[in-house]
């Protein structure tokens, strides 16, 4: 039975999502993350219509102080009343404006706070249904750069880049349509220079998008040089390779840098160029308007700073959506690896829904084959059976598959060839949630989650009770030692379980083990960080645990194995040799070796 390619696993190469150069994606990331602004359809309603009121508001302005100045300030007799009322009634109109400012920008926040959660919700979610193989592929730092840097860059474009380009559509329109009521021939004017305002304003965001879109990438590197240095800080330092972490880390922090810079550069650019064409504007108006005034009476002096106001209005739009525009691509380039990440395939998105009920215990490999890149066989033609109630034993030299067996039983990943029973029927005819229930499995290497000891005991049956949470803390020889915790069960556990020893950390494992009582058991070196005294205590123990289950144990201390029914020797992803103890010493052959090396150095 052909299962399809086995991809990925630890031998699975770095990868980034960059954006594509491809058509339409822009697109299609704007509408997903439509999708999601669609839920609070009402909210982004309301934000609407304050942004036109404080748009319509802003272009009533400039026509206000056109006639105070030509009716009442521009005249021999002054009414001081007035004047008074429409300077009242412009203080008001600006305070109401700023209020509705205010509102707006906390509700924009709001609704681009709940986007950025749901958007994170789902990424996180998704994570839990990838297959082992997605972070075999994929750096953890990236990972994490993913779930917070580029979800916080699509929440800063969501707050700010709705009400620019809003506002930017209104004023540009309004503005125009001002300009040519007021005075057709100072509107030519601003037009005229429009075009060179839009050359330098496009120059400088393509340029600043390149570096921004690098610095993207070069802070997901440095994010995952951190992640992996706290993660094997004790390494680095057991080595001395501080000084070379520290180089390795400057080099991608250097090349942040620069990308950063550069995009600062270009972004900064922006405003003084833009105020700086405000005022050759300003200048242009002022004196084509004074020769309009003077010369030809074609325009009043509150015209004048109508238009002046107006050019602004229709500018500075242009070039606040100019600058946003590099928030937008980088939000594009970020939400682009957001749903990457989300549309990877579940692994469990063809998975049968036939529940695996009653277990029995029979286990078989049929002439299994597996690689975890295309042409590099991992495993070849793996095949045993394995009777209800038995304990087979898989040992070999590091590197030889016999893990990779266990990962493919618990179907992390999904085999080349062949086909894997149990009680007869195909593991891949059950969903795999089903199927790793009955799967108890303590790692070699262990991990304790935050919380508390009782929490990670529980962890594989949260309704347990307490009396069965310590019958099987006994049964794992590590009672005792939580007893003699400060808070005994309820003892914190920080993340990863650092403030106990490795040992500690391993007992409390073999404990969630067996509180979750699987039909299925498989040690992988399960007492490989204990004392000879504690581990032959657990020895007993599992010798009591395994009785009435099939059991699978991964060892290198061959003296643990000795009472296995069966013995599975693999070299270089074959069995090379199968039996009980006294089967294989009898053969002499390369367990009969490993055996007589381990008691001879003893």
């Amino acid at each position: 039975m052909n299962r399809g390619p086995g991809r990925g696993g630890p031998r699975g190469r770095f990868m980034f999502y960059e954006m594509p150069k491809e058509k339409g994606i822009q697109r299609r990331v704007i509408a997903r993350v439509w999708r999601y602004l669609r839920r609070y359809a009402w909210n982004i309603v309301f934000i609407m219509v304050i942004l036109l009121l404080y748009s319509l508001f802003s272009l009533a302005l400039p026509f206000a102080i056109e006639i105070l100045i030509d009716d009442y300030i521009n005249v021999q007799d002054i009414d001081l009343a007035a004047i008074a009322l429409i300077v009242g009634g412009i203080v008001a109109v600006t305070a109401v404006m700023a209020v509705g400012t205010w509102l707006q920008r906390v509700m924009m926040a709001t609704v681009a706070t709940k986007v950025a959660k749901d958007i994170r919700r789902d990424a996180f979610v998704q994570l839990q249904k990838l297959p082992i193989k997605y972070y075999d592929k994929n750096s953890h730092g990236v990972i994490m750069s993913v779930l917070t840097n580029d979800i916080d860059t699509i929440f800063n474009a969501l707050s700010q880049v709705i009400p620019q380009m809003i506002t930017a559509v209104i004023f540009v329109i309004g503005a125009t349509i001002a300009m040519f009521v007021e005075s057709w021939q100072l509107a030519l004017v601003v037009i005229a220079i429009l075009p060179v305002a839009l050359f330098i304003i496009i120059f400088i965001t393509s340029r600043a998008y390149k570096h921004f879109r690098n610095q993207q990438i070069r802070l997901g590197e440095v994010n995952g040089i951190v992640q992996e240095n706290i993660t094997g800080l004790k390494v680095v330092k057991l080595y001395n390779q501080e000084k070379a972490q520290i180089a390795k880390f400057n080099k991608s922090n250097k090349e942040l840098e620069k990308s950063s810079y550069r995009a600062g550069l270009f972004s900064g650019l922006m405003m003084p160029i833009i105020r700086l064409l405000d005022n050759i504007l300003y200048s242009l108006i002022i004196t084509v308007g004074a020769v309009l005034h003077v010369v030809y009476d074609a325009v009043s002096v509150g015209k004048i700073q109508a238009i002046t106001n107006f050019a602004r209005m229709l500018i500075r739009p242009i070039s606040n959506v100019a600058q946003i525009y590099n928030l937008l691509q980088a939000a594009i380039a970020g939400g682009y690896r957001v749903f990457k990440l989300i549309d990877e395939e579940s692994e469990y998105a063809d998975d049968p829904d036939l529940e695996l009920e009653k277990v029995k215990g029979d286990v078989e490999f049929k002439h299994v084959h597996f690689g975890y890149e295309p042409g590099q066989t991992v495993l070849k033609d793996i095949d045993f059976k394995v009777k209800s109630g038995e304990t087979i034993a898989i040992v070999g030299p590091t590197g030889s598959g016999k893990t990779t067996i266990i990962n493919l039983l618990a179907r992390y990943y999904d085999i080349n060839a062949g086909d894997i029973l149990i009680d007869g029927q195909s593991i891949y005819d059950f969903a795999k949630k089903s199927l790793r229930s009955k799967v108890g499995i303590v790692l070699q290497t262990t991990y304790l989650f935050r919380g508390t000891v009782l929490d990670n005991i529980k962890y594989g049956r949260p309704d347990a009770t307490f009396e069965e949470v310590v019958a099987a803390a006994k049964l794992a020889q590590v009672h005792e030692i939580i007893e003699r915790l400060p808070q005994k069960y309820n003892t914190h556990v920080k993340e990863g379980g650092i403030n106990f020893s490795h040992g500690e950390r391993q007992l409390i494992s073999i404990a969630r083990t067996i509180l979750s009582n699987p039909s299925i058991l498989v040690l992988d070196e399960a007492t490989s960080s204990v004392d000879t005294r504690t581990e032959a205590k657990i020895q007993k123990s599992i010798g009591l645990l395994v009785k009435s289950r099939t059991s699978f144990i991964i060892a290198h201390r061959l003296k643990t194995i000795k009472n296995a029914d069966i013995i599975l020797v693999i070299l270089d992803g074959r069995i090379v040799e199968s039996g009980n103890h006294q089967e294989l010493m009898a053969k002499d052959g390369i367990y009969a070796e490993m055996y007589n090396l381990q008691f001879g150095q003893a």
